[in-house]
């Protein structure tokens, strides 16, 4: 699914480079702004990177473990402010929605079978990031970015709710990443729109190290990989 997306996005972007170099320069004030705001809307894709405890042996029953991928959508508005012509610091608050998901082989007597669990998560984000950026070519211009932020999970809040018995294990409910991609801007008629491919890294160990049972023990720590597909509207 991602990489459909993603070559869609390269046909997209490719088209609209050969109209931008033909057309005439849309919008040719927009970035003598200081400040201005868009909305973002966009596609995502969370791993949870597991690493498993050296020379320690797994319990009797499990026989290995991992995370899968999970997509989910975005959305949030960005502040951008302008330090140089091409530097701008921007402000992009979002809501993610999406799932963390965790299979564990499981082995008891003769029987062998895996168990999954899906975890709902609903990060609340708060990013800083740095967009450094080329010239502008006629109504296309390319992008850099990296930046900080930090995210509360509020899916946290409703697995609270649930029993020991109902859990596979708890997370932290605070992460902070570090965020580098690349972006496209393209000057239409009207507005300014944007397309940018970025991923987050999870700094952060976020299990819960209190919470002691087969699955966790052979667990030494679990940190989260988001890659997004964002569309901006500016």
């Amino acid at each position: 699914m991602g990489k459909k997306i993603i070559l869609y996005i390269i046909g997209l972007l490719i088209l609209a480079k050969g109209y931008t170099q033909s057309s005439p320069p849309n919008l040719p004030q927009f970035d003598d702004k200081t400040i201005h705001f868009g909305i973002v809307l966009g596609y995502n894709s969370l791993y949870s990177d597991m690493v498993s405890k050296h020379n320690l042996p797994y319990n009797d029953t499990i026989m290995g473990f991992k995370s899968k991928s999970s997509n989910g959508f975005q959305l949030g508005v960005s502040s951008d402010l302008k330090l140089l012509s091409f530097a701008h610091l921007r402000f992009v608050p979002m809501i993610t929605f999406t799932d963390r998901v965790f299979s564990y082989d499981i082995q008891q007597g003769n029987d062998f079978h895996t168990t999954e669990r899906s975890l709902e998560v609903i990060y609340l984000e708060a990013p800083l990031e740095l967009k450094i950026q080329s010239k502008r070519w006629h109504n296309f211009r390319p992008y850099l970015i990296t930046g900080v932020k930090y995210v509360y999970d509020l899916g946290s809040i409703k697995r609270k709710k649930l029993s020991e018995d109902e859990y596979m294990m708890k997370l932290e409910n605070y992460e902070t990443f570090y965020t580098v991609g690349c972006g496209f801007d393209f000057y239409l008629e009207y507005f300014k729109f944007g397309v940018e491919l970025k991923s987050s890294f999870g700094l952060d160990d976020i299990l819960d190290h209190k919470f002691n049972n087969a699955y966790t023990n052979c667990v030494d720590k679990i940190k989260s990989q988001v890659f997004y597909v964002n569309l901006t509207f500016e």
